[in-house]
């Protein structure tokens, strides 16, 4: 586990576990063996990391908004082939409807993805708390 902590430097040692170790009649036995095989002393947070050097991954909304604009991004692609096509600037049949397809398909993912988070949604809104 150490060194899962020492790989990322985002990750710090779950001071909950500590006080849980250091409070309950398991942890106290259990305590000192947990901490040798981590490598973690109790109270001090084994990582300190400046928060100008932390890394930070996109989230979801980037990721998918990226995911929207590419479908459109397709679309318009396919569209401008077609033009070309109807306008007699290209004789690529072939490479206008493998845009189209492309396009299509992208869509019809993007719809697929938006239904499976609808329900998910629906889900947890009918969970109980």
């Amino acid at each position: 586990m150490s060194e899962l902590l020492s790989q990322n430097p985002n990750l710090k040692p779950n001071a909950s576990v500590d006080r849980f170790m250091q409070s309950s009649e398991m942890g106290a036995n259990l305590g000192s063996e947990f901490l040798q095989n981590t490598g973690v002393a109790t109270g001090v947070n084994a990582i300190d990391v400046d928060p100008v050097n932390r890394v930070t991954a996109p989230g979801f909304a980037d990721m998918f908004e990226k995911f929207i604009k590419g479908v459109d991004r397709k679309k318009k692609v396919a569209a401008s082939e077609v033009q070309d096509l109807i306008l007699g600037k290209s004789d690529n049949i072939h490479e206008a409807m493998v845009k189209v397809q492309e396009a299509g398909v992208a869509f019809n993912l993007m719809i697929q993805v938006r239904n499976k988070l609808v329900d998910s949604y629906k889900e947890l809104m009918r969970m109980q708390v």
